[in-house]
């Protein structure tokens, strides 16, 4: 297993050592897989924020018997 942060702080280091095993430079599409992961892991924290807070509205409307609002 490698360390993504170190793939990030040295990434031709990373090919070197891939290139010393006759595979190809990796670093490049690591980098971004992991950019898009912590994209859409952000995009989840974002929804589940909303989700949280509009629960908690509707549980404020159903506590004041605002059926209408909830």
């Amino acid at each position: 297993m490698h360390d993504i942060r170190a793939i990030r702080e040295n990434p031709e280091a990373f090919d070197t050592a891939l290139s010393r095993r006759n595979l190809a430079p990796l670093a490049a599409a690591l980098i971004a897989l992991d950019d898009a992961r912590k994209g859409a892991v952000s995009a989840a924290q974002a929804n589940q924020e909303r989700r949280n807070a509009l629960a908690k509205e509707i549980g404020g409307a159903k506590k004041a018997r605002d059926e209408a609002r909830a």
